[in-house]
């Protein structure tokens, strides 16, 4: 089977890592730009974005997380995919 099908086929409707960490990096830039603005602000001002940006890093770590488990788990189809190839090829020596 093809490494990627097969992926695709383990993983079901969930995103791949890579879609997580485009989703990440998207979230991240928006905290850059929200950390920025407030520290353009008056200091009275600035706790207001404090709630947002708290909850971006949240988000932002919830992906992260997401992203590593989502990678373990096409390593170990593509390591499964690996070793079938491997033992394959043993019994088609043996035969």
């Amino acid at each position: 089977m093809d490494e990627q099908k097969a992926i695709r086929s383990f993983l079901g409707d969930r995103p791949d890592s890579g879609q997580w960490r485009e989703w990440r990096k998207t979230l991240e830039e928006r905290l850059k730009r929200l950390l920025a603005e407030r520290e353009g602000l008056p200091p009275e001002e600035q706790p207001r974005l404090d709630a947002r940006a708290a909850e971006l890093r949240r988000q932002i770590a919830a992906m992260e997380q997401e992203e590593l488990v989502t990678e373990f788990i096409e390593d170990s189809v593509r390591v499964t995919l690996a070793m079938g190839s491997v033992v394959d090829g043993e019994q088609e020596d043996a035969d």
